[in-house]
């Protein structure tokens, strides 16, 4: 009986003993689980950075030389004796205005001779259209020879050209007598004078040059290498002398296809957008700054923000904004530079990425994203 006992109690033993283990073991998991949600429902705090699209403003300063949009030197298109100069150097002319005239007698003669010589001709085609409508009924009832009818509808055909001709240099006299008046194309202001009242100018001769100063542009030589950056220029200033502590604004007019022979630039011409007042002038030198995006792959972030495992290689904690939770998202190291870490994955700009408080972070874990850290974040601390 003793032995039966003893036997029983050492089984009785056995059991008490796996039921404590199973006790513990369902103890610690549910401790596990229940740890686990406790840390889903803490609220983790954490600073990001804002992605945004990569590249930053450089800027590039250029001599530039202001030229007007509108710069012309008048001339005749006829010679002959100035007997009128209506205005001077620095003078304000509207469109239309006279600005010089010819002597215009020796015009008025050619039109007035080749007025009379266009009558006489349209007389001759007039008796030679009688005769041809004549004729041309005789031949009909066979009553004049084809020579004779070929002879007038010849005379007739000639009397027609010689009008059409006369027509043609009375037109040509007109416009020279009209040439003889110099007009000023649009507004603007007298900026040379090249001749004086009373002098004999050929054709073609230049005889005054107007400026429009209220619409100027400046000229930049742009270097071969540099042309890349004329599609990326954000932003144009143009400092002048002639306007101390002043800046104008300008935009791209164009780019000239056709570079310098002598340094192979190419001319960029910039349309000022501010009216200076006529205080800059043609000629007058200009500093141009030109303000362009540097274009590099991928985001930059601090090195506290990537995260590296065997597991998982490089990956980032972005903040999900309607959960507001962490998500982690495998990315692509592409280097390094004094910006951070340049990343590339699928990433979109505008989306936050911890860059501070990583550590201890899983999947679905609820953060608070405090006050954004700097782009270095030296030291990586809250």
């Amino acid at each position: 009986m003793m032995k039966r006992t003893g036997q029983i109690n050492i089984r009785g033993a056995a059991a008490l003993v796996a039921g404590l283990m199973l006790a513990l073991v369902s103890a610690g998991c549910s401790e596990s689980q229940a740890n686990k949600m406790q840390e889903n429902k803490t609220i983790r705090p954490v600073k990001a950075v804002t992605l945004c699209r990569p590249g930053e403003n450089t800027a590039w300063r250029f001599p530039g030389t202001v030229r007007s949009l509108r710069d012309v030197d008048l001339s005749f298109r006829v010679g002959g004796p100035v007997v009128t100069l209506a205005v001077d150097r620095g003078e304000k002319v509207q469109k239309g205005d006279v600005i010089a005239r010819i002597d215009p007698r020796d015009f008025e003669v050619a039109v007035a001779t080749l007025t009379a010589n266009l009558a006489v001709s349209r007389a001759q085609l007039k008796e030679a259209e009688l005769q041809y409508r004549r004729y041309k009924t005789l031949r009909a009832e066979s009553a004049a020879a084809q020579a004779t009818f070929d002879s007038i509808t010849a005379t007739y055909e000639v009397a027609g050209a010689s009008v059409d001709a006369a027509e043609k240099r009375l037109e040509e006299a007109k416009n020279s007598l009209d040439d003889t008046v110099l007009i000023a194309p649009f507004d603007g202001y007298v900026h040379e004078k090249f001749i004086e009242n009373h002098e004999t100018v050929a054709q073609g001769q230049p005889v005054i040059s107007i400026v429009d100063l209220d619409h100027m542009e400046v000229e930049v030589a742009i270097p071969e290498g540099m042309l890349p950056i004329v599609k990326r220029i954000g932003g144009i200033a143009c400092r002048f002398d002639a306007l101390p502590g002043e800046t104008l604004t300008a935009t791209v007019k164009e780019l000239s296809k056709n570079p310098n022979p002598s340094n192979r630039s190419y001319p960029l011409y910039l349309t000022l957008n501010e009216n200076a007042g006529h205080r800059i002038r043609p000629g007058m030198a200009s500093e141009v700054t030109l303000t362009a995006r540097d274009l590099e792959a991928g985001f930059a972030v601090p090195e506290t923000a990537v995260v590296n495992t065997v597991e998982d290689g490089s990956f980032v904690w972005v903040v999900d904004e309607k959960e507001m939770a962490a998500r982690q998202v495998s990315v692509e190291l592409l280097g390094a530079d004094r910006k951070g870490l340049r990343i590339d994955g699928p990433l979109e700009e505008g989306m936050q990425v911890i860059a501070a408080g990583v550590r201890g972070l899983s999947d679905g874990r609820k953060v608070k994203v405090l006050p954004e850290v700097s782009s270095t974040n030296v030291g990586g601390e809250l």
